[in-house]
């Protein structure tokens, strides 16, 4: 708001009879003024400024490069750094758009410390290969053909290191399954994600201990597919759903009803939606891009999605993208205005029931409550001060508020349960939680 101050010839002039319709016009020049940039205001779109917590936004493909500023951003900014994403999708190759896989990994569960990571896995379509005995470096996919059940095991075994990590994300899936990869191949997939032991070859003991149980595999569907009959085995399977329209300047008004035929063809089973800023050569509309966040952040407050994964990083960037473009999408301001005000933060400590002592390294897992579903929203471990901290959805009414499930559990103790709240723009401190031998 901007204040207008018209000076009086002098104090005095405030006790004469004109006083109170002097003081009239000030407060007709204020609310004028305010009004007036109010309506400018909303009809560029622009907002007053939110923090950026970490909420359920994310890249599909994190890039090494830099965003264009605005409205607030600073130019030449990390592109993590400027949307500050809560999730992340990393291909599982040796390196990919200025990251090496490495790199991507300690930066989102580390450095930048994101509610979940995804591991994306390339089917034989897309040069990867089935089984690879030779792949077998964690910290080194191969560039060329890297395997898939090398790669859910390689995710299984970070996952101890990282409990961000929640699953993989089977690529392009029905452009290989069942010719290319069949149900048996599915299936020694799964048991390599779930930590059942893995041999030299590749070869799986289905029959061993699952060591990461709450892994989940996910495969990536398309409207045109959402017709494809998957059979009861395979299905029982998969956890998960990444939704895209691969045709979305033509289809994305449908986004509400391919989700219902979504739930209809995968039954209780977990949707992380997509969005497209550039498809191959297509470049989707604006109002595409802009109808599909919007609707996936309704769709996520209701419990039907459990994220969005934008494709990809790359096209966020001044690197990838011109200038105009950018402008177009307009996203620092459509994002300030439907997304990041409704986001909060909250952060808190693990310490001895006893002793008070912090306790570290306990693995604490965040769950929502929507849609009458229990949703995980985040799963860190704690730091040396026993301390854990996450962003999430507060809700979208004013006063936002939302109430979040932790359960913690560490050696040595009883695994506890607490609930917490977080509220809409603001950062909160919770009780410590106290647990016991």
């Amino acid at each position: 708001m901007l204040v207008l101050f018209l000076q009086p010839q002098s104090l005095g002039d405030l006790a004469q009879p004109k006083a109170k319709e002097y003081m009239s016009r000030i407060l007709a020049i204020i609310l004028f003024t305010s009004v007036s940039l109010s309506s400018l205001s909303a009809q560029t779109g622009e907002t007053t400024s939110a923090p950026k917590f970490k909420g359920f936004l994310g890249t599909y493909h994190p890039a090494k490069r830099t965003a264009y500023g605005g409205w607030g951003w600073t130019d030449g900014e990390l592109i993590q750094h400027a949307f500050n994403f809560g999730q992340n999708a990393i291909l599982v190759k040796g390196s990919y758009l200025g990251y090496t896989f490495e790199e991507n990994i300690h930066n989102s569960c580390l450095e930048w410390d994101v509610n979940k990571v995804y591991g994306i896995i390339l089917p034989p379509t897309e040069n990867g290969t089935v089984n690879q005995p030779k792949d077998s470096d964690i910290w080194k996919p191969f560039e060329k053909n890297p395997g898939m059940i090398q790669a859910a095991h390689r995710f299984s075994e970070l996952s101890k290191r990282c409990p961000q990590i929640s699953g993989v994300i089977i690529d392009d899936f029905f452009n290989d399954f069942p010719k290319k990869m069949n149900l048996s191949d599915l299936r020694t997939l799964k048991d390599a994600l779930l930590g059942k032991r893995i041999d030299e070859n590749g070869n799986v003991d289905n029959s061993s201990p699952a060591t990461t149980p709450d892994l989940k595999l996910y495969i990536v569907v398309y409207e045109n597919e959402l017709g494809l009959k998957v059979e009861a085995q395979a299905l029982e399977l998969l956890d998960g759903v990444s939704f895209w329209i691969y045709r979305q300047s033509e289809n994305y008004k449908n986004f509400d009803a391919y989700l219902d035929t979504v739930s209809q063809a995968y039954p209780n089973k977990e949707v992380i939606a997509g969005v497209y800023l550039r498809n191959s050569e297509e470049v989707p509309v604006v109002s595409s891009v802009h109808h599909i966040i919007e609707r996936a952040i309704d769709s996520y407050a209701k419990g039907r999605v459990n994220g969005l994964l934008i494709f990809s990083g790359l096209w966020l960037s001044r690197e990838g993208t011109k200038k105009e473009r950018w402008d177009e999408l307009v996203l620092p301001q459509f994002l300030g205005r439907i997304y990041y005000p409704h986001l909060g933060q909250g952060k808190g400590r693990v310490v001895d029931a006893k002793t008070h002592a912090p306790v570290k390294d306990a693995l604490v897992s965040v769950d929502r409550l929507a849609g009458g579903k229990k949703l995980l929203t985040a799963r860190k471990l704690t730091d040396q001060g026993g301390e854990y901290e996450f962003g999430g959805w507060a809700g979208a009414e004013a006063k936002g508020r939302a109430t979040y499930q932790i359960k913690i559990e560490s050696s040595g103790y009883k695994t506890g349960v607490t609930r917490v709240t977080l509220r809409a723009g603001q950062r909160v401190s919770f009780p410590d939680a106290r647990l016991k031998r």
